[in-house]
């Protein structure tokens, strides 16, 4: 018996490109919000930020759970694109070896370039930091199966240490 995947209908399938970035959009302008009213940012401020209605949002993202979780993602994954930079870059404390060895930056020195870049978003970013780990927009009956700021923790931890390991 030979098992074929249902062929997709081509009429909602055009769409969904349209319906990433119109997320995407939705993500930024949630962030725009935060910065500007703080982490307890409500709806109707992200919906007047965003210059539409809670109704869109709710369209792309189901409820308040879904739309944290997309900004949780989106900053998650700023953080781990900004985490090799961070390592490659040494910064002013760390000089190179002698001229005949050269040799990778210091262990210190690499630690302390990745763990700024995670702390980056709590220093420049406290609202969305805030956001992020207390959920407030979230009501607690309503919140995500699991911590979604610890599996965006975990994340990167995970993405800190492959970036260790091969700097060692």
């Amino acid at each position: 018996m030979d098992v074929t995947e249902p062929a997709t209908d081509g009429r909602s399938s055009r769409w969904d490109e349209h319906r990433l970035a119109r997320r995407a959009e939705l993500v930024e302008a949630t962030l725009l919000a935060i910065r500007t009213h703080g982490a307890g940012v409500g709806m109707d401020e992200v919906a007047a930020t965003a210059r539409t209605s809670k109704t869109v949002f709710y369209r792309h993202f189901t409820d308040r759970a879904g739309l944290y979780t997309a900004v949780a993602e989106r900053v998650d994954a700023t953080i781990i694109r900004d985490l090799p930079r961070a390592a490659g870059d040494p910064g002013p404390d760390c000089a190179p070896g002698p001229a005949d060895d050269p040799g990778p930056v210091g262990g210190r020195e690499f630690i302390r370039g990745v763990i700024a870049a995670y702390l980056h978003l709590v220093e420049d970013d406290p609202q969305v930091y805030r956001f992020i780990v207390t959920a407030p927009i979230v009501p607690a009956g309503e919140r995500p199966e699991g911590d979604v700021a610890a599996g965006m923790t975990g994340r990167i931890a995970a993405h800190v240490a492959d970036l260790v390991a091969g700097g060692l």
